[in-house]
This record gives C-alpha cells, sequence and structure tokens, in this order.
C-alpha cells in the first residue's frame, strides 16, 4: 500500500465518524489526494474553490 492510499483510507474513515467534514477533505485534494479519491471520500465530485470578489 503506497502513500496516497495510506491517506485515502484515513480520510475514508475520519470522514465516516464525523470528525471530517467535505471541506476539511477538500483542503486534502492536490496534496496527499487527488479529485478521484474525493470522490471516492464523500460521493461527491470535487469542485476547485475560488476566490470572491470583494
Amino acid at each position: 500500500m503506497n502513500k496516497a492510499e495510506l491517506f485515502k483510507n484515513a480520510y475514508i474513515y475520519l470522514y465516516s465518524k464525523g470528525v471530517y467534514d467535505k471541506k476539511k477533505v477538500a483542503s486534502f485534494v492536490g496534496l496527499t489526494i487527488d479529485a478521484e479519491a474525493y470522490k471516492r471520500i464523500t460521493g461527491d465530485e470535487y469542485v476547485e474553490a475560488t476566490e470572491t470578489a470583494n
């Protein structure tokens, strides 16, 4: 099992227990997981956050 699998499995567990929410899992996309892993964890497509104008 590689590091990406370990992180994904940890996030699946923490998300299923309510420790992490979708916003927290999304914060790991591009760092330790990819958008496909986000979908497998949360069941939703990953949508990259954009900045809003002030």
